[in-house]
């Protein structure tokens, strides 16, 4: 199951990148694509909840709950802890994305696509 969750984690990371990167003048792409972004870092999240602890955040404050139990539990070092706040801007941003309440620039979807993809190098290393 873990591995379907990376799956589509990756392929959230692979569409984010194609809609922020389409040849159009419109802000939207940068709101769709961070939208996309939130996905990536959530299904990550998943993957490692549910090898780790056979089960996945139904909401999003157990998603964060969850990936603290893991560092707690020592199935991914302490050393990764700090991607707590990954998961948290994602989920601050996901409303915000979804429905337009923020401006997301250029330069705030490229901070979180950075993000995103080092949460899945993190994730990916722990799950393989």
């Amino acid at each position: 199951m873990e591995k379907s969750h990376f799956e589509q984690a990756k392929l959230w990371l692979v569409a984010a990148k194609y809609i922020a990167n389409l040849h159009q003048d419109s802000s939207d792409k940068y709101s769709v694509a961070t939208a996309m972004l939130v996905r990536t870092i959530l299904k990550a999240n998943d993957a490692l909840t549910a090898k780790f602890l056979q089960k996945t955040a139904r909401k999003h404050d157990e998603a964060i709950k969850f990936f603290d139990e893991i560092i707690k539990e020592k199935h991914i070092e302490a050393e990764y802890a700090h991607y707590n706040q990954t998961i948290q801007e994602a989920i601050s941003n996901k409303s915000k994305a979804e429905y337009k309440v923020s401006f997301f620039s250029k330069n705030s979807y490229t901070d979180l696509e950075r993000k995103a993809e080092k949460f899945l190098e993190m994730a990916e290393k722990h799950i393989k």
